[in-house]
């Protein structure tokens, strides 16, 4: 079995999680089966993947014998690479395509039709998701659409998306198998860590509406009534960045916030283990990866009851994410009490381990042999 994987991004250059589950999961299916990763050249990429990549070109040019990818509109170059796929004459022997999320899926319905091969297709979010259920866009929602109805098997992350995609997007239930993402080696290997306090809060995601960076900076305000010594700290970039800002530099004395930006898988790693507990307040997660690694970590965890990934965990705090009050009551309580934390902690990280990249390429090998 060959399976083609149209792709969009690869560590190094990736902004989300798309970019870790192609690299871990496809990494753990080579060991089984034959897999080219199809994605387009628009970053950087590793000398050597465990998989075979193929790069689609949107348009480059030569400077001093080296490639430099051309700057377009990121709608311009989902539009670029999906047309790419029209004039493929060959998938190189694949007997399977396997698209991720709708950037990829009118590729896909053009080349299972071309080569009469089957189609995968894995929904990571959905348009409903991203946009926080505030005016998602229709276009995008009919791309969904289109390609989880021409999919002859569809992969959801969670129950929590399926649901989405069945009441949504009307495709038939049972088309559709859930295979929940895994955490990462680096991860897998940490040892246990202590539970002295720190003082420090950890939100680690995308500063956008879906993730709930705003009920965050809310909660933290009324932490900082009970605890004025507690710092919080805000890791990540996206496009409501500049107004977190000003949210926090409004409702946060001088000092108490910090926000780092982009961080590297190092720096996360210190920033899990050095907080007291990380919160996720997300409005709509499909799943949820960073609350597996700060699990993992041996980091207490809150997460909103809209976090996929919470649909299969015991060990964590659960609210609603609107519910200010009562993630600030779990903060408090959890920076407070170290026996608290520690009980958080190493039975969380515990159950996190249990979500391997193993595990799931063995369940989306099922999936490909159904079809």
């Amino acid at each position: 079995m060959k399976v083609a994987v149209i792709g969009w991004e690869l560590p190094p250059a990736f902004s989300g999680g798309l970019g870790i589950h192609t690299f871990n999961l496809f990494g753990e299916m080579s060991k089984l089966i034959d897999i080219d990763v199809y994605i387009p050249r628009i970053g950087p990429l590793y000398d050597h993947y465990p998989f075979n990549v193929r790069t689609v070109e949107l348009g480059v040019g030569v400077r001093n014998g080296a490639y430099e990818s051309l700057t377009y509109d990121f709608y311009e170059a989902i539009n670029r690479y999906n047309r790419a796929f029209e004039e493929t004459n060959t998938v190189n022997g694949a007997s399977i395509v396997h698209c991720h999320d709708w950037i990829t899926f009118q590729a896909g319905i053009e080349l299972k039709e071309r080569f009469n091969i089957p189609l995968v297709v894995t929904v990571h979010s959905t348009e409903t998701d991203r946009s926080g259920g505030f005016y998602p866009q229709k276009w995008i929602m009919d791309i969904e659409r289109e390609g989880m109805k021409e999919a002859d098997r569809v992969i959801a992350v969670s129950h929590y998306t399926k649901k989405i995609i069945i009441d949504t997007y009307g495709i038939r239930p049972d088309k559709i198998s859930v295979i929940h993402n895994g955490v990462g080696k680096h991860f897998l290997e940490l040892p246990s860590r202590d539970y002295y306090p720190t003082g420090k809060v950890l939100y680690f995601g995308r500063i956008t509406t879906q993730k709930g960076p705003a009920f965050f900076i809310e909660s933290a305000s009324k932490v900082i009534d009970l605890l004025p010594k507690v710092k919080f700290v805000i890791a990540g970039t996206g496009e409501l960045l500049n107004r977190m800002k000003e949210a926090a530099k409004s409702a946060l004395p001088r000092g108490s916030y910090e926000f780092t930006g982009f961080i590297d898988l190092n720096k996360a790693i210190t920033l899990y283990r050095n907080s007291d507990v990380f919160v996720l307040p997300a409005v709509s997660e499909p799943f949820g990866i960073t609350v597996l690694e700060a699990m993992s970590s041996g980091t207490p965890t809150i997460i909103s009851r809209t976090t996929g990934v919470g649909e299969s965990l015991k060990n964590v705090l659960k609210a609603e994410f609107w519910d200010t009050d009562l993630i600030a009551e779990y903060i408090a309580g959890t920076v407070r009490y170290g026996g608290l934390r520690a009980t958080l902690g190493s039975n969380g990280m515990s159950e996190a381990k249990q979500f391997t990249w193993k595990r799931a390429a063995e369940e989306t090998l099922k999936v490909y042999r159904m079809v």
